[in-house]
This record gives structure tokens, sequence and C-alpha cells, in this order.
């Protein structure tokens, strides 16, 4: 799947929502994939929640500092909530 490159914002949530649009029809597919294998709803977003959450921890420790991380981690918290 070809995903479309982003526009440049300034604000970086609005970034962060067109790449969660340009996302959405592979995250689906995924999903879909993954029922169709015998996997049900709650397994699958407990794992690609799982999943993303080790994204950030990665993303986070790359950066460097233990405010980078904190700051990556708070984000991803705060996201989850909504």
């Amino acid at each position: 799947m070809t995903l479309f490159q982003p526009h440049r914002f300034d604000d970086q949530s609005n970034r962060t929502n067109e790449c969660k649009n340009a996302l959405r029809a592979a995250f689906e597919e995924l999903v879909d994939d993954a029922l169709t294998a015998g996997w049900d709803r709650y397994e699958v977003s407990l794992a690609l929640s799982e999943l993303g959450e080790q994204l950030v921890q990665a993303t986070a420790e790359s950066a460097g500092s233990e405010a980078d991380i904190a700051i990556a981690k708070a984000i991803f918290e705060i996201k989850r909530g909504f």
C-alpha cells in the first residue's frame, strides 16, 4: 500500500492527524486480516496497542534523554485516554 507524503504544517497535531488518516486504510486492512485469521477483536486491539506502545518507547529511547522519553510516554498516555 502506498501512503501519501505529509504536508508541511506548523502545528504538530495537524501532522499527527494527517499521519493517522494516511495509515487508516492499511490499519483497517491489518485488523480485518487478523480477524479473518481467527483472532478476536479484543486480542487484536490489545496486540496493536502494545505494539504502538513499544514503538513510542523505542522512538523515545532513540531520542536519548530521559525528558524526551517522559514526554513521549505522557503524550501516548494522553492520546490513549481519548
